[in-house]
């Protein structure tokens, strides 16, 4: 008698959900869950493990996120839902439909947005290498190497 056992992966879009982007800062970011499943003749039994991943729909990064971050992130549009905020995400069958729902909606930032680039973008000169207010919008400042923003932050000057 064979017996057929082994690992399966599963992976579900869990919907959009409203988080920033580390690396461009759009939002909301799609949600996958991956689970390892413990499967006998191809059928998963016993689940191993869960992870929660992110994509942005804007520049495309995967990245994982905790358990805690998920619940908390839920529990704000909820209460968000609760107060009558607009814009609070609906669960989409695919990637493609959180990018075409996050671009349509009101909150999504143009690309060429004053507070993303730095002043002088808007001329269709590259800036000057330097710091600037940081685009992620939290109070300090972010250096522009000419090119990108590059991960090195300072307090903001007075």
């Amino acid at each position: 008698m064979i017996i057929i056992f082994g690992l399966r992966r599963l992976r579900k879009l869990m919907g959009p959900i409203r988080l920033r982007c580390n690396n461009c800062g759009a939002s909301p970011l799609a949600l996958f869950r991956i689970s390892t499943w413990f499967a006998l003749f191809l059928i998963p039994l016993l689940p191993l493990s869960f992870k929660h991943f992110t994509a942005c729909p804007n520049c495309k990064r995967l990245e994982g996120i905790a358990r805690a971050d998920v619940e908390r992130a839920r529990t704000l549009e909820a209460s968000g839902a609760a107060r009558g905020d607009r814009g609070a995400p609906v669960q989409a069958a695919t990637l493609e439909q959180v990018v075409d729902e996050w671009a349509a909606s009101e909150s999504a930032l143009p690309l060429h947005d004053p507070a993303i680039a730095p002043p002088s973008a808007s001329s269709g000169i590259p800036p000057a290498a330097g710091w600037y207010a940081d685009p992620a919008g939290t109070g300090r400042q972010r250096y522009w190497d000419g090119a990108q923003w590059t991960a090195s932050t300072a307090p903001a000057s007075s």
